[in-house]
């Protein structure tokens, strides 16, 4: 059903345009005919062409987006394999403590995107991670580990901040005002607008209705593809972090199993 979400929402706006359209401008304020429908094609094809103007600039982002679960399981999953590593070569190493940290990452960075921690919390735990370096550089690990480390922590952090910033940085705002602009004033105009019968006004006023405003919902929830709730619910549009709980799941059974090794 996630992928019906956004249209069941729309629905209702759609079933009160042609309740508008019918029985109160056309039948109690009669102006329902005030213009003809072919005059709007100037305006419908303006709105085609900002529609398509915005979602190409929301996808951009949205197709970044999908990358960065990936990358970031991938520099959790490498730092714990580096971090098993020194342990092994440096029994002095406290291997629980050290997957600890990447696990401690993990669920920052998971409960940050539910919105139940702050990106302060996720900072904290990368933080974290760079103790574990330094703890390995102490304990007199080879020099290409410290480096590894640091390495994957950076492409860590970086993918992270870009999770942040596609979040909270809005496309465009002058272009959603003029989106919403027109899309205000197209639905007005089909209410007084005249149709050849009430079945071509029923459909025609439903059907464009339903088009505008969908693709303006849809391109605001394409707008922030992190947008996940503390109670599950998520817009229609977001990118999947199966790859990252999935993740969460093999680190902590590893974590339960004191003999687990990589």
């Amino acid at each position: 059903m996630v992928k019906w979400r956004l249209m069941l929402t729309t629905l209702p706006v759609v079933i009160l345009a042609v309740v508008l359209k019918i029985f109160v401008f056309d039948r109690w304020l009669g102006l329902g005919a005030v213009l003809e429908f072919s005059d709007l094609a100037f305006v419908l094809t303006g709105g085609v062409f900002l529609v398509g103007f915005m979602l190409a600039g929301t996808m951009a982002d949205y197709k970044e987006a999908e990358r960065l679960p990936g990358e970031v399981v991938c520099s959790l999953e490498t730092l714990e394999e580096t971090f098993d590593q020194a342990a092994v070569s440096k029994p002095a190493l406290d291997a629980r403590s050290l997957r600890g940290r990447v696990q401690e990452a993990a669920d920052a960075i998971d409960a940050w995107l539910h919105q139940r921690e702050t990106f302060e919390k996720v900072a904290s735990a990368l933080e974290g991670l760079s103790r574990g370096a330094r703890e390995i550089e102490q304990a007199g690990a080879a020099p290409p580990i410290g480096v590894r480390v640091l390495n994957e922590i950076h492409g860590l952090r970086r993918s992270v901040t870009r999770m942040n910033v596609i979040s909270r940085t809005g496309f465009l705002a002058t272009g959603y005002a003029l989106l919403d602009t027109l899309t205000t004033v197209i639905v007005v105009l089909l209410m007084i607008a005249r149709f050849k019968s009430i079945l071509a006004e029923t459909l025609l006023v439903a059907l464009i209705t339903l088009i505008y405003v969908y693709m303006v919902r849809l391109i605001r929830d394409i707008d922030d593809p992190f947008e996940y709730r503390e109670d599950g619910v998520s817009g229609a549009a977001e990118v999947d972090l199966e790859v990252l709980h999935g993740y969460r799941r093999r680190l902590a059974a590893r974590s339960d199993d004191p003999t687990s090794s990589r």
